[in-house]
């Protein structure tokens, strides 16, 4: 478990630098008119949650004055914005319930933590109303949204929007926050924002890519995709306005749909209920390579492999550790040759168990792994 205040730390390690860079490039521009970009925005309640979620929206309209922004810290501006989820302000920008963002984002989390949405939209269960984050595709906002009725510069807005690039990319949350499952409220969001570009180019068809999983719910037109190198699991959904006013369904049968999905696909192995305690967990990201995660894995994978008559080399098992980012104490990956290494391993979970007094997971992990010729595996 994480100490609190990690994700805190970890935005900063992660948005500081690019702030600081993107500030440099646009310092000396005309920037009358021009909005701030709008950074990821954490709730209060976000690190503690056990369901780690996040919204993504178009663009805002309208965010700060970015003469303001340019002559802050770097460090604050990476939190500056957290007040808007953190002070419930996002609930007195609903122009209705039925065809906007938050009108979205409410429906989904009271069905999703089942609580009645007349409570979450006066405001009576804060912890939950917290509880994820919110971000754009877009960080600075395209011209004629606001830009242009505050008679701001084309040229100032142009280069400031190219210089705002290096924000728009899921990839910093996931690193930062390492949401579980995420929410994208744009039909016109490209891929490169949230499928990594290094291996799935913009405009390349990536249902069939070994590091994708795609599922098309073709009767309400949104899109599931499995993220295998983040562990991300993400719903391409319509604009809100889209679902609300044009579709033909309202929201409930889109959260109706997304929630029956995570279900069946197991993203959370229970889902929220009556007396869940759903600020249990307090974890952020597993460390795959402490001892006691490797021994967690190792004695699930021993006990599977005996109720299934089978067993698994030495080999298979550093193939198996290096494909799923589970490394040695150094940080590095575990040998391919079935040597000594990850045989030590095995050994000292076998003797840890054993120490334990849990003979049970010791005799499951002695008899489910073999090396290269077939013998136990341990010493």
């Amino acid at each position: 478990m994480e100490k609190m205040g990690a994700v805190r730390d970890r935005r900063v390690a992660e948005y500081s630098e690019l702030i600081r860079t993107f500030i440099s490039e646009i310092r000396d521009l005309d920037l009358t008119g021009i909005p701030e970009p709008h950074l990821p925005v954490f709730g209060e309640s976000y690190e503690k949650c056990s369901y780690k979620i996040a919204f993504c929206g178009m663009e805002t309209k309208g965010w700060g004055d970015i003469r303001d922004f340019v002559g802050r810290d770097p460090e604050e501006l990476v939190t500056a914005g957290d007040y808007t989820i953190n002070d419930l302000e996002y609930l007195g920008w609903m122009s209705n319930y039925h065809a906007t963002f938050w009108g979205f984002i409410l429906q989904f989390l009271s069905s999703f933590y089942q609580i009645p949405f007349a409570d979450l939209a006066a405001g009576k269960d804060p912890a939950v109303l917290k509880s994820f984050i919110w971000t754009n595709v877009n960080s600075v906002e395209r011209f004629e949204v606001t830009a242009k009725q505050n008679k701001a510069d084309f040229e100032s807005w142009k280069k400031v929007k190219e210089a705002s690039r290096p924000f728009d990319s899921i990839n910093h949350i996931l690193r930062a926050g390492n949401p579980k499952l995420v929410l994208i409220l744009s039909s016109q969001t490209p891929h490169e924002f949230f499928l990594d570009p290094s291996t799935c180019p913009y405009g390349m068809d990536v249902s069939n890519r070994r590091d994708y999983l795609r599922l098309d719910n073709e009767k309400l037109g949104y899109r599931y995709y499995f993220r295998r190198d983040t562990g991300t699991h993400f719903f391409f959904l319509p604009h809100p306005t889209y679902m609300g006013l044009y579709s033909g369904n309202g929201f409930e049968p889109y959260v109706n749909g997304i929630i029956s999905d995570i279900r069946n696909y197991r993203i959370w192995s229970h889902l929220p209920g009556v007396d869940t305690d759903i600020f249990s967990a307090g974890e952020i990201l597993k460390d795959k390579c402490s001892m006691s995660y490797k021994r967690q894995f190792v004695a699930h994978l021993a006990a599977f492999l005996i109720d299934n008559d089978s067993v698994m080399s030495g080999k298979e098992l550093q193939e198996l550790f290096n494909r799923n980012g589970i490394l040695t104490s150094h940080g590095y990956e575990y040998g391919r040759d079935g040597g000594r290494g990850i045989h030590r391993l095995i050994t000292n979970v076998w003797q840890y168990y054993h120490d334990a007094g849990d003979f049970q997971t010791a005799y499951n992990i002695a008899r489910a792994f073999v090396n290269q010729r077939g013998e136990y595996a341990y010493d």
